[in-house]
């Protein structure tokens, strides 16, 4: 029962559909849910209209290409996910991913044409059927998605509510009933009730650089809490990048002849790969380098001396904030296009997401996910793949919830006493001294940087990991500074980072065998009684984990063979 004015708490809002994050999968899931109930908001901790991090993406999308028959899509995109997918989900996404992009067009974003008019694809890690479609210019593709989405918003009555750190997910009764947190500066509360929840803030990370460094695992931490399942944790995108300088663009460099060499000159991949060499799946190229590293070929370096004029001038950013990272890699004396650059590999983030039905639907009723929060993949990666992902699942779950929300004729009421013990305890932190972030952030990073951990794992290197995070959960974490409204935020996001470790380093240890970017060096083969997926809940303050099988029996493609079986390690080299 409701005993008090959740009024007198904080600032009230109330709406039919409530939409945590603004970037690429919220704005879409925005406009769709707009078509169903003129009561939509988005609220995000970011500033005003910036898109998250879709603006700082090159804008190439994985489109199907409707002159192909959908099923070669869908076996090549199950082969390539080592059979970790839901083939149906595949055909629903790549069938939506065309009416995304002519959408996209519809609002004045440009794609590269032919003379012809017919569209540019990329084909990627040596996939015969999936290609990418390149945004023009080159450079500034996602700031040119976010800006056209944004466009169409404004004609809609779309609510956007900036700034607010969002710490907890309000139930009743075991109903979505809204969110709760703060104001990034002022650290005013705020209360914001709703029939349905989109989550779309994307995936977690350990700030590695300034495409990773606002999503970091906060919006998991708050849907654990309040029942909702989450998978896939123990996949990470472990990318590679220059040593001196963060860049974008290597997914497109390597299959128009870009190549990776090692001290001695050598193009190393065509050792591990003879077929596909450096155009597989960059997290076997990271692979590769850490195995050239234990053999003494190291330094490594990304090569482009091979590549045509013409792919180089395709490629080469010349507007946006890609040709600002491009000028400053020149002046630091290494021009990507023209010289050797040293690589290496970083961990970028971590794949996993919430679990959901085919139409984003989770395990709660009311609350649904999209992008890069709704987990779709085994860790692998297409250039482009998140494009078209928050595209797709941001229209699939905006019209679910927007129907959703239209269907309801009541609002779930939270409850005033569990909102009054929340904000207390959310602010409590506020004005204290203590150990700063960056310290916890940097210990965080320490454990997952071993190769035993991220790259080459082994039981030995994960719970070495676990131990000190256990160390760090009890020593440092509740010990963190919060001395402004911005560094309570900072303290928001470390424990989001340590759910995001835990869950990472458990789901590892979970999964004693190798599929998708999960490699164990200890379980280097696949085990077929382990296809299927780790879902992870919080029951008593604990994670528990259960299993379920791909449904195998329901899909029509069956392998014998996977993506993986393309690179072979120097163990199993003659």
């Amino acid at each position: 029962m409701t005993y008090g004015d959740l009024n007198t708490l904080g600032h009230v809002f109330q709406t039919d559909v409530l939409i945590l994050g603004g970037g690429m999968a919220g704005l879409w899931a925005a406009l769709k849910a707009s078509k169903y109930t003129d009561k939509v908001m988005i609220v995000d901790k970011g500033p005003f209209k910036r898109g998250g991090q879709g603006s700082m993406c090159g804008g190439d999308m994985v489109v199907w290409d409707p002159e192909d028959d959908i099923k070669n899509w869908v076996k090549e995109l199950s082969y390539y996910f080592e059979g970790l997918a839901e083939q149906d989900v595949i055909e629903c996404l790549m069938k939506r991913s065309l009416q995304c992009m002519q959408e996209y067009e519809r609002m004045g974003h440009k794609f590269a044409r032919d003379e012809n008019g017919k569209l540019k694809r990329v084909y990627q890690r040596g996939l015969k059927h999936i290609g990418s479609v390149l945004s023009r210019p080159f450079g500034t593709g996602g700031k040119s998605l976010i800006q056209h989405l944004v466009a169409e918003l404004e004609k809609t009555d779309v609510r956007l509510l900036p700034g607010i750190q969002i710490t907890d997910i309000l139930m009743k009764d075991g109903h979505f009933a809204g969110l709760a947190g703060f104001h990034t500066r002022s650290a005013e509360f705020y209360i914001i009730k709703a029939k349905s929840l989109i989550i779309s803030t994307g995936n977690s990370s350990w700030k590695a650089s300034y495409g990773t460094n606002t999503c970091t695992g906060e919006t998991f931490s708050m849907a654990l809490r309040a029942g909702v399942q989450l998978r896939n944790f123990e996949f990470l995108k472990v990318w590679n990048v220059p040593a001196k300088f963060c860049w974008e663009g290597q997914t497109m460099l390597l299959p128009l002849g870009a190549r990776f060499v090692n001290a001695e000159g050598e193009d190393f991949m065509s050792r591990y790969s003879p077929t596909l060499g450096a155009k597989m799946d960059p997290h076997f190229n990271t692979r590769a380098m850490v195995e050239e590293y234990r053999a003494g070929r190291a330094p490594l370096f990304f090569d482009v001396s091979k590549m045509p004029e013409e792919n180089i001038r395709l490629l080469t950013p010349t507007v946006g904030w890609m040709k600002l990272n491009y000028e400053r890699l020149c002046t630091m004396g290494q021009d990507l296009f023209r010289d050797k650059v040293e690589w290496m590999p970083q961990v970028d983030y971590a794949i996993g997401g919430i679990d959901t039905d085919i139409n984003g639907q989770t395990c709660i009723p009311g609350i649904f996910a999209a992008g890069r929060a709704r987990n779709l993949e085994s860790g692998l990666y297409l250039g482009g793949w998140a494009v078209s992902g928050t595209a797709t699942t941001g229209s699939i779950a905006g019209e679910q919830a927007g129907q959703y929300a239209a269907s309801l004729d009541y609002q779930y009421e939270p409850d005033y006493r569990e909102v009054k013990e929340l904000k207390h305890n959310i602010l409590e932190p506020l004005g204290k001294d203590g150990i700063p972030y960056k310290e916890v952030l940097n210990e965080f990073r320490r454990i997952i940087a071993p190769y035993d951990v991220t790259i080459l794992k082994t039981e030995t290197g994960l719970r070495r990991a676990l131990k000190r995070f256990e160390e760090i959960r009890a020593d440092l974490l509740p010990h963190i500074a919060a001395p402004t409204p911005h560094f309570l935020t900072k303290r928001v996001e470390m424990y989001g980072i340590a759910d995001t470790t835990e869950l990472y380093l458990n789901a590892s240890l979970l999964r004693r065998e190798s599929r998708g970017s999960h490699y164990r060096e200890d379980f280097p083969d696949k085990d077929p009684a382990s296809l299927g997926w780790y879902l992870a809940s919080r029951q008593d303050g604990r994670l528990v984990w259960n299993f379920r099988p791909v449904p195998m029996e329901r899909y029509e493609f069956h392998f014998d063979s996977y993506y993986s079986e393309n690179f072979i390690p120097l163990s199993r080299q003659a």
